[in-house]
């Protein structure tokens, strides 16, 4: 139950659960807002301007704004904003495309399928593949004459895609394609095989990448990692115990956060040992995981990590809030919104919106007020979200 004291002494009692309108607007009668004016009017003038502050981003001169701006919208969920992410699709910059077809298919699937058919051949490869990737899951066994001629396209990101695309719909024939680039000398062709396998997630496409752990080349095994994510098989166990002790802090990290969703909420014996790591993101992943498997080991580390003098390592210990729920959780991501550092304020304004509920209103809230408009771009998708 949430219970608070009105100004005339009464409580207001909200069952979990109840609309976040309602519990916003017990925050209000509780003092959050100043005045007299009603809670329903000054919940409608926070999304009046968190609607008008994305129009704004979107409209912006500056490239990496508008992209924030297509982002914050999907983040947000309000179809009223598909009008201003279709017209972010024809942007001039690759990304703000990108991310504008990303957010649309977060809110509408019919929007976003009209948009991966025309962005399919787009002058991006980013873009395009990711378009392609899109008709795959979107357009069904329609999208197989439409994307099977990006097959024999030039660039290699485009065929990875579009195989992606046609394994996912069962033609599993197609595997044979990223499978050769994953053989190839070239590095980056490399990773984006491995990225394209843990996209596909197929129980052969995750054998593929199991295999991938023992690889010689720090690279490829941590790109193998991250591509397993949360989708490693049972066999790959023994491989990813190993791995936590690899030399190479950036395979450590990702092999225990591997871990810690594979082990069913049960602690891991040892975890407390890479909480006390010499690289400051091992012991960011170290406290992660050990959450995940309900471990109390571990306490202590994500607020010391934000003390670091690495402001990557701050802003990594933000993010992963969103997601990982520990005591004191909003009071580090308003600490966080304070941190001179601007990656630092933007993963925590997103943080903050992933986490949710009535803690998160007030850091939303004054973010958007932040000197820097990336900022207040996000915390505006985040509080329609919230007030959706």
């Amino acid at each position: 139950m949430i219970v608070c004291e009105s100004r005339g002494g009464r409580g207001a009692v909200f069952r979990r659960g109840a609309r976040v309108v309602a519990l916003l607007a017990v925050m209000f009668h509780c003092g959050f807002a100043q005045g007299e004016e009603r809670p329903e009017a000054a919940l409608e003038k926070i999304r009046t301007r968190s609607l008008d502050i994305l129009g704004r981003s979107a409209a912006s001169e500056n490239a990496f704004v508008r992209s924030a701006a297509a982002r914050a919208a999907g983040e947000s969920g309000d179809p009223r904003l598909i009008p201003l992410l279709k017209k972010l699709a024809g942007d001039v910059y690759p990304t703000a495309r990108l991310f504008s077809l990303q957010a649309l298919e977060k809110i509408s699937s019919e929007e976003a399928l009209t948009l991966a058919l025309r962005l399919k051949d787009d002058s991006d490869i980013w873009v395009q593949g990711a378009a392609i990737e899109a008709l795959g899951r979107l357009a069904g066994d329609e999208a197989v004459p439409l994307v099977t001629p990006h097959l024999d396209a030039t660039d290699l990101t485009v065929r990875l895609s579009a195989a992606a695309a046609l394994v996912s719909l069962g033609r599993r024939g197609n595997l044979s394609l990223i499978e050769d680039a994953l053989k190839g000398s070239r590095a980056n062709s490399r990773y984006q095989a491995l990225g394209v396998l843990g996209k596909i997630g197929s129980a052969e496409a995750l054998n593929i990448l199991t295999d991938q752990l023992e690889d010689p080349e720090d690279e490829i095994v941590y790109y193998s990692l991250k591509a397993l994510g949360d989708k490693a098989p049972p066999e790959s166990y023994p491989r990813l115990l190993k791995l936590v002790h690899h030399k190479n802090p950036s395979v450590r990290s990702q092999a225990i956060l591997v871990i810690g969703t594979r082990t069913g909420g049960k602690p891991l014996k040892g975890v407390e040992i890479l909480c006390a790591d010499a690289d400051p993101m091992v012991r960011v992943s170290a406290a992660v995981a050990a959450r995940r498997m309900n471990s109390d080991g571990c306490k202590g580390v994500l607020e010391a990590a934000f003390q670091e003098p690495d402001f990557g390592v701050r802003s990594t210990a933000a993010r992963v809030l969103g997601e990982v729920d520990i005591e004191g959780r909003a009071e580090l991501l308003a600490r966080a919104m304070q941190d001179g550092n601007s990656r630092v304020r933007t993963a925590a304004v997103r943080a903050a919106g992933m986490m949710g509920g009535s803690k998160a209103f007030p850091i939303l809230l004054s973010a958007l007020d932040d000197p820097l408009q990336v900022v207040r771009t996000y915390a505006a998708g985040n509080l329609l979200h919230l007030l959706n």
